[in-house]
């Protein structure tokens, strides 16, 4: 045992000695530096691949024993300081090569140095931990230190000049230590379908506390250890960490190599690229090419924008399903959330508003921190929210500040922070009544509050209309795929997730003025100019920007560094389809932007104007009560009203607060 602990020291000495060398030749500047502004800096950051090429035996024994090796390296900078200091700098290395994915992160790891890759999934108080722990010998008043190395408060055995064995902690004069408890989740983009995200504990102390925040996407390196949970009995592991390297790239995981990039740009090249894709985008659902295509183009999205004034404008495209049961809507959104390099699938049945945003939740020493939320975690990703219709009110009021500023804003418990969602949202819902009813307008059927439907870039309403040619197809095409049980892709997934997350990382579209030019005729010339006063409103700003997304993730998808005319045309097509489907009011035979959005329609708008008209002169006939048989027959003989409509509209007046009823039969305007 003797012989053991002398290699130890031995090996010990050797590891400062070399440290002393390579800090002495490598990093002079760096660790002076450091030593001068001591105790406000605290760390320094080596190079692993700097240390390696200088020592590769000492970075192999980084990895296997990092915890002496560490303690090691800190005592060469003691040793080289020439004030003396005594300074207790942390050593920090980055890019070392043991990056382990969480889910392979066994036992077999336990006390080795590794890096992981992982999305902030909540972070807990920071809090005190005692270092270094101050006893009073209550017999004799002797004061003695001793080093902690856990939560646990060790005490001296015994006094050394009386013998006592009680001891009183003293707490002011001890030294403490920042520390803080964060959850790290496993990346979207390594997950396959259905798999179970892994999360572990990550221990912060000192200067590395308060450097993550909920949603951020890091790699942390640090040394793995277990812990025993004193209720369970079991073991759990946790990272103690050294180093957080902040990764910002979009797709940062998609292993994209010289043969895909070559696959990816002969993609590009072909012209066809554009049908191919929209084909490769749920295979598996016949049918359905418009919103294929804008599914195709959200993926690939168009390019956010920060102004001087620190504005952001969003390049991310949201779009809004509705249809009848039964048509696949469910089976799009699950194939878009596997197939987008970053995607997030849920519910609206089952998900809270915390669910989608983000939770105050209490850790297990009964403070608050936050826990993010899907739309959190989904961010620079894509998150497909099925029966959008099924939340409740308050839960889905929790998305609106997600889809257009793309922030979630906490004040909970006390916490106030601000999170990033930069997501694409594909959203599902089924019409109002279960079911479209081909005689009502078709934006009376979609049970969502405007707030939320102006926000969506495109909106589609899909109807399950029997139709013999459609139907034979669709049948064929369902049979074909039970028979074979095989889907023919016109490109593989795999590369198609590659040459998505390839396009949103290097390619930047800008506008030519070509597709300004045909954008801007295509705006003014929807809202007519000031021709007609009294005109619905076709189109506002925001369906502008909309085409400008639209346009840009067009331009992406063939690789091209400029938005031309022909990406101009193709968004407004699109966006055409969608206007026309929602907000065509037969009434003005126009298209009317409210309608789209979920508000009252001009034509409607006028009607309520023209009734409360009536009741008006009808009070002035009949001793300031207007008469509701009267009433009717009025809004009958001069605009043809039906009674069911009048009926509505005074019903809509009276809630509003326009109208009253003083007595039964009777209407009267306030």
């Amino acid at each position: 045992m003797a012989t053991s602990a002398k290699i130890q020291t031995d090996k010990t000495k050797t590891s400062v000695a070399k440290f002393e060398e390579f800090f002495s030749t490598k990093y002079k500047d760096t660790v002076f530096e450091a030593l001068e502004k001591y105790p406000d800096q605290r760390s320094v950051v080596v190079d692993y691949s700097q240390l390696e090429m200088f020592d590769p035996d000492l970075a192999d024994l980084l990895i296997e024993k990092p915890e002496e090796i560490i303690k090691a390296s800190q005592k060469a900078i003691q040793n080289i300081d020439p004030l003396r200091k005594n300074a207790d700098l942390h050593i920090r290395f980055e890019h070392i090569r043991n990056n382990i994915p969480l889910k392979d992160l066994r036992s077999k790891y336990i006390g080795k140095f590794v890096a992981v890759d992982g999305i902030v999934r909540k972070t807990d108080e920071i809090r005190p931990r005692i270092v270094n722990a101050l006893f009073e010998c209550r017999s004799c008043m002797r004061l003695q230190e001793v080093p902690q190395t856990t939560n646990l408060i060790s005490e001296p055995a015994l006094c050394q000049d009386c013998g006592g064995r009680s001891f009183r902690l003293l707490q002011e004069e001890s030294e403490f230590m920042d520390t803080q408890t964060t959850k790290v989740q496993e990346p979207l983009e390594n997950l396959s379908g259905g798999d179970q995200p892994k999360q572990i504990l990550l221990v912060l102390e000192d200067d590395l506390v308060d450097s993550l925040a909920p949603g951020d996407i890091v790699r942390i390196t640090g040394n793995l250890k277990t812990v025993r949970d004193e209720k369970t009995k079991r073991f759990k592991n946790y990272i103690y960490g050294n180093y957080i390297e902040p990764l910002e790239q979009e797709y940062e995981e998609l292993k994209i190599d010289p043969e895909d990039e070559a696959e990816i740009k002969k993609l590009a090249a072909d012209p066809n690229v554009y049908n191919k894709i929209i084909n490769s985008t749920a295979p598996s659902i016949q049918g359905y090419r418009d919103v294929k295509e804008a599914i195709a183009l959200q993926l690939f999205g168009g390019s956010a924008k920060l102004l001087e004034d620190k504005t952001r404008i969003r390049g991310d495209i949201h779009i809004l399903i509705v249809g009848d049961p039964g048509i696949g809507k469910s089976q799009m959104l699950k194939y878009v959330s596997k197939l987008a390099p970053r995607g997030i699938y849920t519910s609206g049945k089952g998900t809270s508003g915390v669910g989608l945003t983000a939770a105050a939740v209490r850790d297990e020493l009964g403070g608050w921190s936050l826990e993010a939320g899907a739309l959190v975690l989904g961010d620079k990703g894509n998150v497909c929210v099925d029966e959008l219709d099924k939340m409740r009110p308050e839960d889905r009021s929790a998305i609106h500040e997600a889809l257009e500023q793309q922030t979630i804003s906490i004040a909970k418990a006390g916490i106030m922070a601000t999170l990033n969602s930069r997501c694409s949202v594909l959203a599902a819902a089924n019409p109002k009544f279960g079911r479209f009813d081909r005689f009502k307008p078709t934006g009376e059927q979609i049970n969502l509050p405007s707030t939320i439907l102006s926000r969506f870039d495109l909106i589609f309403v899909i109807e399950d209309k029997p139709n013999v040619e459609n139907d034979t197809k669709l049948a064929a095409h369902i049979l074909r795929i039970h028979k074979d049980n095989s889907i023919p892709f016109e490109i593989d997934p795999e590369l198609m997730r590659k040459y998505i997350g390839y396009a949103r990382k290097e390619i930047h579209p800008k506008l030519t003025q070509e597709a300004i030019k045909v954008l801007q005729e295509f705006y003014v010339g929807m809202r007519g100019g000031s021709d007609d006063e009294d005109a619905p409103v076709p189109i506002t700003a925001r369906q502008l920007e909309a085409l400008v997304r639209l346009s840009e993730a067009s331009a992406r998808i063939r690789l091209g560094d400029k938005v031309t005319e022909y990406d101009a045309k193709r968004a407004i097509s699109l966006q055409q389809k969608c206007l026309k489907q929602v907000g065509y009011d037969p009434e003005t035979g126009k298209v009317d932007i409210d309608k789209v959005e979920g508000r009252t329609p001009k034509s409607d708008r006028d009607k309520f104007r023209k009734v409360a008209q009536v009741i008006k002169q009808l009070e002035d006939e009949y001793g300031g009560k207007a008469p509701k048989e009267m009433l009717l027959n009025e809004l009958s003989d001069r605009y043809n009203m039906d009674e069911e409509k009048s009926d509505e509209i005074i019903r809509f007046l009276k809630r509003n607060g326009t109208i009253y009823e003083p007595k039964p039969g009777y209407y009267k305007v306030v």
